[in-house]
């Protein structure tokens, strides 16, 4: 195998593999996805001081400053803390840095492996992962099927001890589930418009497939029964056929009402799909009801600990310790609450509010550039919908910290952002992820009578 398609192997084997792997975010799965990502950028050559841009280089230093902070966390050289730890330290657990830091490194190295992989591929590497995340997306449907037939209560590792009768696949939480399905939906809406084609029929009939894809991953979100993956489902599909609206939409009165129209067609649907899965209407309808515990009880908590440490934190892995000291009347303290269900605040716990903020903004900057970096309106939609779910996930939960939910947002983001610029790159230029190589035909000479 090629050095180059090896190095592609070792990103886009993650992707279908951390869903198996329980999400990847256990240590053993972890290890099993740094070995790859180690693999991989040995053979790219990412050592090579020419291949590191200033992204790269900036990533980089991001990771090491957050990994400085975390030791500083746990060294003994602070002021006593107030409750619920007295001690001359920041971090409630001294050691807890050192797992932390060793998922840093996966990131930051996954990071410099997708930009080497898009610097290698050009414009074929966004449709690569695509269908990776279809792949994977199918494994996962096909395994949660085939469970639900069966009545099988297990997520292929264990007995389900919670989701009963909800599709997980080998997830063990219908939310991540769910959102892996989202992410896999708006691959397919990518894939499905990424083909060249004169007419929408035509597109219909060479990739009518990926809609198919599309529509099973869709009722594989409405069978995981997950409230956060269908509300985020409706709103990153609204989005994509709002950014990536035909031309005649994009003029005259149809350019403030085709927004409009999308948003009450999604609302319409969600009301269909909510009459015609009573299990699902059903767990919107807990929504209203006060005597349930919800997300906004461990919000508050969350809040309220977070007003005792807004700018050191409390360090990793003190979550569940800090939440049940700081619970909420309305909080069930019998539970091990290990995230607030907003990876937000939950950053905010771990780091404190500054070095959160800094995090977001690096975020944010890097999202920014990436959508600067490409002409193809194709790419830049998947690249927004795709935070956009990952936004929406991670304010509704912690599964968007899962490395099979990272690694799709994360690929396209360093690789559109690293890729050579595309000057004025339309959709149709690219069959299938290649460009053409149709050969152009000379110019007719000019008569003298013309």
């Amino acid at each position: 195998m090629p050095m180059p398609r090896l190095g592609q192997f070792c990103l886009t084997s993650q992707i279908v593999l951390a869903p198996l792997l329980l999400g990847g975010a256990r240590p053993w799965a972890m290890a099993v996805l740094t070995i790859l990502t180690g693999i991989g950028l040995i053979v790219t050559g990412w050592r090579s001081r020419m291949e590191l841009t200033p992204g790269i280089r900036q990533i980089v230093l991001a990771g090491a400053l957050v990994s400085l902070w975390l030791v500083l966390q746990a060294i003994p050289i602070w002021p006593l803390q107030p409750l619920p730890f007295d001690a001359p330290r920041i971090a409630l657990y001294p050691n807890a840095w050192q797992s932390m830091i060793g998922n840093i490194v996966w990131l930051v190295g996954t990071c410099i492996l997708a930009a080497q992989n898009a610097r290698n591929q050009g414009a074929a590497f966004i449709h690569h992962i695509a269908v990776a995340v279809v792949v994977s997306a199918s494994i996962q449907a096909i395994l949660a099927a085939f469970a639900d037939a069966m009545a099988l209560k297990t997520t292929y590792w264990f007995a389900k001890q919670a989701h009963l009768g909800d599709w997980t696949g080998t997830f063990a939480n219908r939310n991540a589930f769910g959102g892996l399905m989202a992410i896999a939906t708006l691959c397919c809406l990518y894939l499905f418009c990424r083909r060249s084609a004169t007419t929408t029929g035509q597109r219909i009939d060479h990739a009518g497939g990926w809609v198919a894809f599309a529509l099973i991953f869709t009722a594989a979100v409405i069978e995981s029964h997950s409230r956060s993956a269908v509300m985020t489902l409706a709103i990153a599909v609204a989005g994509f056929a709002i950014l990536y609206r035909p031309a005649r939409f994009r003029i005259g009165i149809w350019r403030a009402t085709y927004p409009v129209l999308i948003i009450i067609s999604m609302l319409a649907i969600l009301t269909i799909i909510a009459a015609m899965a009573p299990d699902l209407g059903n767990r919107f309808a807990e929504l209203a009801r006060p005597d349930l515990i919800q997300r906004d009880d461990a919000w508050q908590t969350a809040l309220i600990a977070i007003s005792h440490r807004p700018l050191a934190g409390f360090g990793p892995d003190a979550i569940a310790l800090v939440m049940d000291h700081f619970a909420i009347t309305g909080l069930n303290r019998n539970a091990a609450w290990f995230s607030s269900h907003n990876l937000w605040l939950d950053a905010a716990l771990v780091f404190g509010i500054p070095t959160t903020i800094l995090i977001v903004g690096f975020i944010l900057y890097r999202l920014s550039r990436a959508i600067r970096n490409t002409g193809n309106r194709a790419d830049q939609t998947l690249l927004i919908t795709l935070a956009i779910v990952s936004g929406t996930i991670a304010s509704l939960g912690w599964v968007a910290s899962l490395p099979a939910l990272i690694l799709p947002f994360l690929s396209v983001l360093c690789g559109l952002e690293a890729a050579p610029k595309a000057q004025g790159c339309e959709v149709s230029q690219y069959l299938d992820g290649y460009p053409r190589s149709e050969p152009r035909l000379p110019a007719p000479a000019l008569s003298p009578r013309d």
